[in-house]
């Protein structure tokens, strides 16, 4: 159940090559068109396509020179993703050392690491809808256009020309294709089992105790939030930081989220839709200046039934 954006999917075929297995022998994947619709406040509405000349008269019916611009703006943001995938993502970040590489060095304002989205976006177009399409993914990330990095610009190549996917049976459908592949290899899977704590003798994580029972390893991974796994699997001189420390963090936010049954089929809508408001700061600011919630607020519908009866 929940949100289908499924995107960059040479990452998850990375995720089988490395057994010589391909992601086709396990589960199947759709690409979707349009990629998603967006709702300006005021009743227009817009679609992205895996057409690039759509999207361009679409940036040029914003305002005057738009679709060159987009043309630009995509670019770079190509540039800045074969960079992404080339140096930084498939590496290890053990200490801050290792985020400063050569190319990062010699080209750190290129790949737009110090300034922010918004303020790189403003230097491409002017129009509000352009700005919201080409920035709205940092609501997926967790953040504000306004505070996030310029480097995220990558997320406009990510959906507007790698494309938008949907895999068989929804996201549960690709979580059953990576199960899958690690019962092949012999992985024994326990789910439905709580952590508890993370065990460990001297400097090392040798096991973890668990609602049902211990189990003992030679390497323990968490993949929960960070936070959590600091503050409540390790015992606190085995701790990363302090309270103080996470207290004085801004974290994430979650989403509220409605399930909706609705008895007949919705024509308009696709299986993406975005819903912004003119103001959008005004929401932004209620998340994260001024913790509340938003008077006007912009959201996401996903109607998976569109794909997927």
């Amino acid at each position: 159940m929940g949100p289908s954006w499924y995107l960059m999917p040479e990452v998850f075929g990375h995720y089988f090559s490395p057994f010589g297995k391909k992601r086709e022998d396990y589960y199947d994947l759709s690409s979707l068109d349009p990629y998603y619709k967006v709702y300006f406040e005021g009743g227009q509405t817009a679609k992205l396509t895996p057409r690039f000349d759509e999207n361009q008269k679409l940036f040029e019916s914003f305002e005057k020179g738009g679709g060159k611009a987009l043309k630009a703006y995509m670019e770079q943001s190509t540039y800045k993703y074969n960079v992404a995938m080339e140096d930084f993502l498939y590496r290890d970040y053990k200490h801050i050392g290792q985020f400063f590489n050569r190319r990062l060095m010699t080209e750190g304002l290129r790949l737009g690491v110090l300034g922010k989205l918004d303020s790189f976006v403003s230097n491409y177009v002017k129009d509000h809808r352009a700005k919201q399409i080409l920035e709205y993914a940092m609501v997926f990330l967790g953040t504000d256009p306004a505070q996030a990095p310029a480097i995220y610009s990558i997320m406009t190549h990510v959906d507007l020309n790698l494309g938008v996917f949907f895999p068989q049976k929804g996201m549960a459908g690709a979580a059953e294709g990576f199960a899958s592949l690690c019962r092949d290899l012999g992985v024994e899977l326990i789910t439905d089992t709580e952590v508890l704590k993370v065990l460990t003798e001297g400097n090392r994580a040798v096991g973890v105790e668990t609602n049902k029972g211990t189990f003992m390893a030679d390497v323990v991974v968490s993949s929960t939030d960070y936070h959590h796994s600091d503050t409540n699997l390790l015992e606190d001189k085995h701790r990363t930081y302090s309270d103080s420390y996470w207290e004085k963090r801004m974290v994430a936010p979650s989403m509220f989220i409605a399930y909706l049954g609705i008895g007949r089929e919705l024509k308009g809508l696709e299986h993406h839709n975005l819903y912004f408001a003119k103001d959008w700061n005004a929401h932004f600011d209620a998340i994260f200046k001024n913790p509340g919630w938003p008077q006007n607020p912009c959201f996401y519908l996903s109607c998976i039934s569109k794909t997927d009866s």
